[in-house]
């Protein structure tokens, strides 16, 4: 592909937690046994804003140009802890539902790239999906999915990875924000590395962009609610589904992108009326 059509927008996604029972579920499933899985009603919501967000959304932003997708970690629940808020245990029905939902944007993206989440939910199964469905391939391990994607768009250099520290209070998120990206900055001038002028993770499922101007941190929001392990974990936390785009279209080479967020405010609370 020539420079003047080579993607110049990077769409970004993560945490999709497919097999959890808050979470993403395809609408129509039928498992390898035959039986067919439906949706409950938070499944049925995610599933409403994921169909906004990947047949309206992305449209709208792209328009004709083409674009690389990055998946980036936790696209599968697995069974973590112990739990048992999944739609199925077996590791092949998650991996082929991740494939249904995720197959449409494969077959829309220039290319695809995906990252390795954490791996007491997804264990390898990245690799495999990734392997599935044509994921580029990491030249370092020549698996289908990446520890750590270090990606050139436009002449700007970037780094995806899935894992960010957490943080419990809301007045803490941005100060989270900006301290990983100095820190992904002053780690790699120290190792005298290509210092990355954008970054992409995931992980914390609240959604977050912060720049200083000369360099861009973006954390994507998790399609998933709390399970019984969070309201434990973060019991005052309300995720929210988030998507963006990094669109480097209009810009000098070098520059940074224009970031495009479509985040989804979570599902309402039912409140009981006592009087």
């Amino acid at each position: 592909m020539s420079k003047k059509t080579a993607p110049k927008i990077a769409v970004v996604i993560s945490d999709l937690h497919i097999g959890s029972t808050v979470a993403l579920w395809p609408e129509k499933y039928t498992s390898i046994e035959g039986v067919p899985i439906g949706q409950n009603s938070i499944q049925k919501w995610f599933w409403g804003m994921w169909l906004d967000a990947t047949r309206k959304w992305i449209p709208s932003v792209v328009g004709d140009d083409p674009y690389v997708l990055i998946i980036n970690g936790d696209c599968c629940e697995g069974v973590h802890h112990k739990s048992l808020q999944v739609m199925t245990a077996d590791p092949a029905d998650q991996s082929r539902a991740v494939r249904q939902v995720l197959g449409p944007l494969f077959e829309k993206s220039h290319k695809t790239y995906m990252t390795l989440g954490t791996e007491c939910h997804t264990r390898n199964d990245e690799m495999r999906i990734g392997y599935d469905l044509g994921a580029e391939i990491d030249p370092e391990t020549g698996n289908h999915a990446f520890n750590e994607l270090n990606l050139e768009i436009h002449g700007c250099f970037g780094t995806v990875k899935h894992h960010i520290g957490t943080a419990s209070c809301p007045f803490y998120e941005a100060g989270g924000l900006g301290r990983s990206m100095n820190n992904e900055i002053n780690s790699a001038a120290r190792a005298g590395m290509r210092i990355p002028k954008w970054m992409c993770r995931a992980h914390r499922h609240v959604h977050g962009v912060v720049t200083d101007g000369f360099s861009t941190i973006a954390v994507t929001g998790a399609w998933q609610g709390l399970t019984r392990y969070g309201h434990k974990v973060v019991p005052s936390a309300n995720p929210s589904p988030s998507i963006i785009a990094l669109d480097w279209r209009g810009c000098q080479r070098g520059d940074l992108p224009r970031i495009h967020e479509k985040v989804y405010e979570p599902k309402a609370k039912k409140i009981i009326t006592v009087s």
